[in-house]
């Protein structure tokens, strides 16, 4: 297993919020996040997983070197059997990933009541 890119990424939760519940909220929510992270979010609600989730999303990009390419095309799966994130591609990045044979992106969240920051690693 090679490390192949790292990213980390911290998100102000009150500056989060503040956007959320702004005029663009709601087309900010559905833009970066997929159906099964605003499902994870009891529907956008859970300010944390949203959080945490922008951070992953941030996080993998520093990884690939790309900067921001689109929101959805980075999905943090969570399950309550694997109890751990995970991270799917979509779209443009996960051509990349294809072409650069990374075989898994992981990640790591965690939170205070102010922050929440990811950290992603490409292993090929």
């Amino acid at each position: 297993m090679d490390v192949k890119g790292i990213g980390i990424d911290i998100v102000d939760i009150k500056k989060l919020e503040k956007i959320l519940k702004g005029k663009a909220g709601k087309a900010f929510i559905k833009n970066t996040f997929t159906n099964h992270e605003i499902a994870c979010a009891k529907g956008g609600i859970n300010i944390y997983k949203l959080a945490t989730s922008f951070a992953a999303k941030e996080a993998v990009y520093k990884a690939f070197g790309t900067g921001w390419i689109e929101g959805k095309d980075v999905e943090v799966l969570r399950t309550k059997e694997e109890g751990t994130p995970s991270i799917r591609l979509h779209g443009e990045i996960e051509k990349m990933a294809k072409k650069r044979k990374i075989r898994k992106v992981l990640v790591s969240l965690s939170f205070t009541e102010s922050n929440a920051i990811a950290m992603a690693v490409l292993v090929s």
